[in-house]
């Protein structure tokens, strides 16, 4: 949550001083009071139990017990050098994903300069050419941030607010891949931008470029978001730091306890060194050797088809794999709703006479998006990786080997597309198959290998 408080600290005085030190929304004192209420108390109950409950005999051995944790909590729970490294890490990435939100002006601007005209289609077309890029947004942030997923929950409600068509969103539900959904307004643009040109609205292929380039660097931004979502902090970070600030707030309950006979001494620090080392031969290899001579060029190995499987061995197919789409992607927030209202945000409302505020007000209907969404999830739970993997496996009882003709079984099934030169017709191009796999009984297998 972003709390604005640049007004209060605007004035170097003590009232700004307090006004910063005592907010409630969004301080330390929220994230913390509850937690710290606890300690406190479980704190001054074991000093009451160490002053009126415990025999002298007793609190001599309570005494030594708080010398112990004290000598040794700071040199074995370096929480300074812990704390900074991680805030210092956190910060760095906060401010990363901020950049990378994107604005729209410098878009804007260019659509505004370099696309001339003031005739309808043009305007249609530099208006659509924002609208698309604030799309794009939008479907990313959706998919990674609950808060503009509670704005728009189904992709009616972005239809809704005007942000795409009716016609525009059937295009997004037909694209299978998630990830190109993203992407898929990004083109719109580029195709728009391109038109624009050849009809002479951009004089010149130099300004096209610097707006193909804008529109890249905001495509660049949201895509930095999504590799935020995607490949979050290392778990093993968070681990480590919410269990030592815990462990060590926990020994510091006896180790920081105030003793009758005496005081508590204090710990040490830690230090790390970093040694980093660089390599010039690889670059000079690259730049002299290896790009001296192009390949032939050939049709790949997906050539002609729909659904590409990259193959991996049994072992390594069992390993997780996080797929391309927003964290929150497939949370249905309108689950038990039949429909949701839009309607502007408070602050605008308030600059609305109330036949304005009737105007813009949308009812959407849920009930096909909560079906599409009951369907899918139906599948998932039918299809999931690990009954196909499964599956797999126990198809998987033979031994395989690929042929050096691409035959299986010495049946030419499949022509291996790597073998098809480009500009060169194949006999049946609808057999084209990323990979030949033959099948061979244990006696042809040693005939073969003795050959």
């Amino acid at each position: 949550m972003t709390i604005s408080y640049t007004l209060d600290v605007s004035q170097t005085n003590l009232q700004s001083f307090f006004s910063l030190l005592l907010r409630w929304r969004g301080s330390v004192w929220k994230a913390v009071f509850g937690q710290l209420a606890v300690w406190t108390a479980v704190f001054l109950m074991i000093s009451c139990i160490y002053r009126y409950m415990l025999s002298p005999s007793q609190q001599d051995v309570f005494e030594q017990l708080v010398r112990y944790f004290d000598n040794k909590l700071d040199a074995n729970i370096p929480l300074t050098f812990l704390l900074g490294f991680f805030v210092s890490f956190v910060v760095a990435r906060w401010g990363s994903i901020l950049n990378g939100i994107g604005w729209i002006d410098d878009a804007s601007l260019l659509f505004a300069t370099y696309i001339r005209g003031a005739d309808e289609e043009t305007r249609v077309i530099r208006r659509n050419l924002v609208r698309y890029l604030v799309l794009s947004q939008a479907l990313v942030l959706r998919d990674i941030s609950m808060q503009v997923r509670k704005r728009f929950p189904t992709m009616d409600t972005l239809a809704a607010s005007g942000l795409m068509t009716h016609e525009e969103m059937d295009i997004l539900d037909h694209i299978k891949d998630p990830y190109s959904r993203y992407w898929t307004s990004i083109q719109w643009s580029l195709n728009l931008v391109y038109e624009c040109q050849k009809k002479g609205k951009v004089e010149s292929y130099y300004l096209m470029n610097k707006i193909v380039d804008e529109i890249g660097k905001f495509r660049h931004g949201l895509a930095s978001l999504l590799k935020y979502d995607w490949v979050p902090v290392p778990l093993v970070y968070p681990q480590v730091i919410f269990l030592a600030v815990r462990i060590y707030f926990m020994i510091c309950l006896i180790g920081r306890q105030f003793i009758v006979t005496g005081s508590n001494p204090s710990g040490t620090g830690l230090s790390i060194v970093d040694t980093m080392w660089k390599h010039d031969d690889t670059g000079y290899s690259m730049v002299e050797e290896h790009m001296a001579k192009t390949p032939s060029q050939k049709k790949d190995e997906f050539w002609g088809i729909d659904k590409i499987a990259p193959l991996y061995s049994m072992e390594s197919a069992e390993r997780s794999v996080h797929p391309l789409v927003g964290s929150a992607s497939k949370i249905n927030l309108v689950k038990n709703k039949k429909e949701i209202v839009m309607t502007p945000h408070k602050n605008k409302l308030s600059e609305l006479d109330p036949s304005e505020q009737k105007t813009y007000l949308r009812r959407v209907n849920v009930s096909d998006h909560n079906a599409k969404h009951a369907k899918q999830r139906g599948l998932e739970r039918a299809n999931s990786p690990d009954k196909c993997l499964s599956k797999m496996r126990s198809r998987s009882n033979g031994k395989f080997r690929t042929s050096a003709n691409g035959s299986q079984n010495g049946v030419d099934l499949w022509t291996r597309a790597g073998d098809i030169e480009m500009n060169v017709a194949a006999s049946n191009p609808n057999q084209v198959h990323p990979h030949s796999i033959a099948v061979f009984p244990p006696d042809e297998q040693q005939t073969t290998s003795r050959h």
